[in-house]
């Protein structure tokens, strides 16, 4: 088996043309790493697997419920040396929960190809369901598995806490991957941990419908939807100055048009590469340089679009 990381903090999305024209033949990227939807190049052969740009968020599985998938279906039959063995080349541009567990899966397919792993489809099923809704999921608080899920990824969460997202270093943002990687092997062989959930959150503006938050808490955004939030922006200081934002709603039944309103932030942030997006229920400021436009900024251009004809959620 060979299956080799690229972690690529530092590069902007690829489209799939550019991905297919530069990438090796058993190229697989994950995430994001190209901004479309899930493509498949049997000639390569090369595979995105992705739910970000291109797809209805809520009715597609996040990028590790789309590895165990192919996994299960037959993707080692394709991608193979000449010895029979896995074969994969794997390009990230991030370290959260979906980028760690879909490597995982990954590199540890011997594990995931059996369907009969109930610690590990129970793992998959919950961090998928998570992801999808970017935290909005309506899992109880109480439910003890997220105090499991909290110490496995707690290598990522740290590393965000602390602003280490922004540094944008391969060799940190591997770390990270590499030990969430040894957690999920622990937790799957009984020897894992429990963290409490650390829910908190700041309510710093909004508008009719939607909230402007501080994340304080790891698990911040169960807090958010607990109390009955259905629709927010999230907001963070990056060490240049500048902020990193996550525009999000519940699901498309919440009246908040996300792409409208990254519409409208990249219209007023006036950038034509590193750009404000996202799907159609959460998306986010230009990956690379942040934001220019304040937390004041942001709320007025928001307010700004919703008086123009969004409806608002009845929060």
């Amino acid at each position: 088996m060979a299956v080799t990381l690229h972690v690529c903090p530092r590069h902007l999305p690829l489209t799939w043309e550019d991905f297919c024209a530069t990438r090796p033949p058993f190229s697989i990227a994950l995430d994001g790493y190209v901004g479309a939807g899930p493509r498949y190049d049997d000639s390569g052969p090369r595979l995105n697997l992705n739910h970000h740009e291109e797809v209805d968020r809520l009715a597609t599985r996040a990028t590790c419920g789309q590895v165990l998938m192919v996994l299960r279906q037959g993707l080692a039959e394709r991608f193979c040396d000449d010895s029979g063995g896995f074969r994969a080349e794997v390009y990230v541009n991030d370290c959260d929960e979906d980028v760690c567990l879909s490597w995982f899966l990954l590199h540890h397919g011997y594990l995931a190809e059996h369907v009969i792993n109930p610690v590990l489809n129970r793992l998959v099923g919950m961090v998928d369901a998570l992801d999808t809704t970017a935290g909005a999921y309506p899992y109880p608080v109480e439910m003890p598995i997220l105090t499991e899920l909290a110490w496995i990824f707690q290598p990522y969460r740290q590393f965000r806490a602390a602003g280490g997202l922004d540094s944008r270093s391969p060799e940190d943002y591997t770390q990270v991957i590499e030990s969430v990687e040894h957690r999920i092997l622990a937790h799957l062989l009984g020897n894992g941990g429990q963290l409490p959930l650390d829910t908190h959150y700041d309510s710093i503006g909004g508008g009719e419908g939607w909230r402007l938050i501080r994340e304080l808490g790891a698990q911040a955004r169960t807090g958010v939807f607990a109390d009955g939030i259905r629709a927010y922006v999230a907001v963070r200081t990056r060490p240049d100055g500048r902020w990193t934002y996550t525009v999000g709603r519940m699901s498309p039944f919440i009246p908040f048009d996300v792409q409208g309103i990254l519409a409208a932030l990249n219209e007023a942030e006036g950038t034509t590469d590193d750009r404000w997006g996202g799907g159609n229920t959460v998306g986010g400021s230009p990956r690379l340089s942040g934001s220019k436009l304040s937390p004041r900024e942001v709320e007025a251009i928001i307010n700004a679009y919703l008086a123009a004809g969004q409806k608002p959620s009845p929060s």
